[in-house]
């Protein structure tokens, strides 16, 4: 693991956007973004196991426990990681060990493997943060949706986010400075099947430093009341009965 904060600008220009069709009907920049956004399909709580592989690196399994937008927990689930976990809690983000005396704060860039961080793999609320400055038609079939964010807290200024809407789901997202330059492109390569399919497979590639790119496997979904013991910075006696549970296949 590494850590790498990218430097990022406030706000781009917006300009006019015009209508999407879709299956005989018009769909606003502004519905049809709305209607593909992942972060706001996702379930409010939920437990998740996935798998991160990037380059030689041995892969990095990970539990995620999430209760809203503002509590998540990683379990690093390796051999060697027993009892080791990130914790964000709203914008801040812990690193928490077996014997040590205190959490160590981290950057919110903070990598979990090669070029993925928390956001990249859990995804942004682009309907909610991000307003559409403008639209372009792609080969394909494709739609970019160019947007800004609309506060300067989002954690990135602006995002081309490309969709297809013949299915209403994106096909990648490109999280861009100012200037224009990307950052950071996650593809969505593979979807689960059922009747509330997700991503199940995202490649995360670093366009700024060399282009590494991350794999990240999501093995499993699972809507389900999070206790809040889990959540605590002070206590872990919640964790550490999860350490006890028995662990998924």
């Amino acid at each position: 693991m590494s850590r790498r904060a990218l430097a990022l600008l406030a706000a781009v220009a917006v300009s006019v956007s015009v209508p999407v069709c879709f299956a005989d009907q018009a769909l606003s920049p502004e519905e049809l973004l709305r209607r593909t956004d992942l972060g706001a399909l996702a379930p409010e709580s939920f437990r998740s196991r996935m798998r991160l592989t990037a380059g030689d690196k041995p892969p990095l399994e990970v539990e995620v426990w999430r209760k809203g937008e503002a509590r998540t927990l990683v379990r690093l689930l390796g051999a060697k990681e027993r009892g080791k976990y990130l914790l964000r809690l709203g914008p801040v983000l812990w690193f928490l060990a077996p014997g040590a005396k205190k959490p160590v704060r981290l950057s919110p860039s903070y990598r979990l493997r090669g070029s993925a961080t928390l956001d990249d793999v859990l995804g942004l609320h682009y309907a909610r943060d991000y307003k559409v400055s403008s639209t372009a038609d792609l080969d394909g079939g494709l739609v970019a949706l160019d947007l800004a964010a609309r506060g300067p807290g989002a954690i990135y200024p602006a995002v081309r986010y490309v969709v297809r809407p013949s299915t209403l789901r994106p096909v990648r997202a490109e999280y861009r400075l100012p200037s224009g330059k990307v950052a950071t492109i996650v593809e969505f390569t593979q979807w689960s099947p059922g009747g509330r399919p997700y991503a199940s497979r995202l490649l995360v590639r670093d366009a700024l430093h060399g282009g590494v790119t991350t794999a990240v496997d999501v093995l499993e979904v699972e809507p389900r009341p999070v206790p809040e013991g889990l959540f605590d910075l002070g206590d872990g006696s919640a964790r550490r009965e999860l350490e006890m549970a028995p662990r998924s296949p």
